[in-house]
């Protein structure tokens, strides 16, 4: 019991009653520390929220330092230190715990030292705020949001010669993730990379969750070669299997960098050059990193014209778009069996676009759903002629993944098969490898209806995304088209892996009814060995380049004297 005399009478109170009334009304976590034994008394909630041996702490101090982020460990003792040595008698220090989920969350930690009247240490007392429940961090990942980041670079820019820059990162097709799963899920993921990336930092470096899908990254004092191998650091960590509560997914990073002083001497213009990078990295095809140019700023403003013809070209009913057709043939024999149809551009208003460049300008213009019903009713209505001279004539069409989700995408090919009477074995749609993987239940009932229809599916660009042998069994593709990528080596000793790698996607299809298409042969040594691996069919500037309509007829028909 403590007595307090006043003017007005005593004050009665019970310690114990008074420590467990603050321990109850609080989130904060509540310690105090015997000086001259070495013991703590901790709360409930900081020893259920964290590693702690119990409620009694003997040497907490180091105990909750090894809980302490590696970058923040300085910091925490230096303070602690400074109060032994007699410099201050307050502890006020802002860091980074581990705690049991085995995450860092931010904390502010205040604390007063009490000494006896010989000023040696006698008790420790104070609390562990989360910064989060202050709103100052973000609840999702854990991380300081961009206001702090604006903060720490203005900070590094009155520094006078300030060194080091800004690496913007961007997580790849996130919306996917989200549509897929739900944004729970999302969230989590969020989470889990936010933490994760934060773990692989050097010192002195901070991660800040932006909006969305996006993250800063500030590299005081770091040189343009160290922040693009920490970029390749994070890469590689980014492009692997990760897990969730036993759900498996995938999501690469993109990212942007400017550097301070060379770029930009102020935060704002040093952030708009960093996503302008950003920007570049997703438009060359994403999971990659481009470092800030002027030049950058010019293209963007060409891709922002580009953007403006395609738009209307699509809206004058597909002014300047053509269809060119690429050949596949057996490969046994090299028979004609059929042709993929590409799609091709040009404005006399602007410079020519390839399909890398526009595609994506389509897609995310909300163009790519009227323009993919143009391709399949000119594709559909060429190879109804077609069959006139090969009735066994197969095309190919490639499809946006946002056609596939469109609910009229279904309708709209039986409305064409009807239109053209063609027969749907005569059909072959392709779909990019990545969205088997990572799409699979947000695509399962268009593919369901596709079969119901005798539409064929093509698994495009194999190789190149994250599928696995193992998948082939459980895909839904008819047809799995091998990448060039793993062709250009097929023959090179120091790439026996490649010859080795198409052998066994081959063995692999075959054994569960899935034809095989090799794309990307350009040399006779190319064909040799395809051929001898037995794949079905073969597709490749070898046998022909894409070409427009009339030259296809003349090449295969016209030139025997069929019409």
């Amino acid at each position: 019991m403590k007595r307090t005399e006043g003017e007005n009478g005593a004050f009665h109170i019970d310690g114990q009653a008074f420590y467990d009334a603050i321990v109850s009304s609080t989130e904060d976590y509540i310690y105090i520390i015997d000086m001259t034994t070495d013991m703590a008394l901790i709360s409930d909630n900081m020893l259920q929220d964290f590693d702690l041996p119990g409620r009694l702490v003997p040497g907490l101090v180091p105990v909750w330092g090894k809980l302490v982020h590696n970058k923040d460990k300085k910091r925490y003792f230096d303070s602690v230190d400074d109060m032994l040595r007699g410099i201050t008698d307050i502890h006020n220090v802002e860091y980074q715990v581990k705690n049991r989920d085995n995450e860092y969350v931010w904390v502010v930690c205040r604390g007063l030292l009490k000494r006896d009247q010989n000023q040696n240490p006698l008790s420790f007392a104070g609390v562990v705020t989360p910064i989060g429940s202050k709103g100052k961090i973000d609840r999702t990942t854990g991380l300081f949001t961009q206001e702090k980041c604006r903060e720490r670079i203005e900070f590094l820019l009155n520094q006078g010669s300030a060194r080091g820059g800004l690496l913007l990162l961007g997580l790849d097709d996130f919306k996917q993730i989200n549509n897929l799963k739900d944004h729970t899920f999302g969230d989590l993921v969020l989470r889990q990379m936010a933490q994760n990336i934060q773990q692989m930092l050097p010192s002195k470096t901070e991660i800040f969750r932006f909006d969305g899908d996006e993250f800063a990254v500030v590299c005081p004092e770091a040189s343009l070669e160290e922040i693009e191998e920490l970029y390749r650091s994070i890469h590689t960590y980014a492009n692997c299997e990760h897990e969730i509560d036993r759900i498996s997914y995938f999501c690469s990073v993109s990212g942007g960098i400017s550097i301070i002083e060379k770029d930009a001497d102020n935060y704002l213009d040093l952030l708009k050059f960093a996503a302008s990078a950003l920007d570049a990295s997703k438009k060359r095809g994403k999971n990659t990193c481009t470092v800030f140019s002027p030049d950058l700023l010019q293209s963007e403003l060409r891709l922002m014209e580009l953007n403006r013809q395609l738009q209307r070209c699509v809206r004058d009913g597909m002014q300047g778009f053509t269809l060119v057709y690429q050949p596949l043939v057996r490969a046994d024999g090299l028979g004609l069996t059929g042709a993929e149809a590409l799609l091709r551009w040009s404005c006399p208003d602007t410079e020519d676009a390839g399909p890398a460049q526009f595609i994506p300008l389509l897609e995310n213009s909300g163009l790519m759903i009227e323009a993919g019903k143009w391709i399949l009713d000119q594709a559909f209505s060429v190879c109804k002629r077609w069959l006139l001279y090969c009735p066994d004539f197969i095309m190919h069409i490639n499809v946006s993944y946002l056609q596939f989700i469109d609910k009229d995408f279904v309708p709209t090919v039986v409305l064409l098969l009807e239109k053209y009477h063609l027969d749907a074995q005569h059909i072959v749609l392709e779909l990019t490898e990545s969205y088997f993987v990572t799409d699979m239940p947000a695509l399962k009932e268009t593919f369901q209806r596709l079969r119901q229809l005798h539409i064929r599916i093509a698994m495009d660009d194999f190789g190149t995304g994250y599928s696995s042998l193992g998948m082939l069994s459980q895909t839904p593709a008819d047809i799995v088209k091998i990448d060039r990528v793993f062709i250009s080596f097929i023959n090179d000793r120091d790439h026996v892996f490649n010859h080795s790698f198409i052998g066994a996607v081959i063995k692999l299809c075959h054994s569960v009814g899935i034809a095989v298409c090799v794309e990307g042969v350009e040399h006779p040594g190319e064909l040799e060995a395809v051929c001898s691996l037995e794949a079905d069919s073969i597709q490749g500037f070898y046998i022909s380049k894409p070409i427009p309509a009339d030259q296809f007829e003349e090449k295969y028909w016209k030139r025997d004297g069929r019409q």
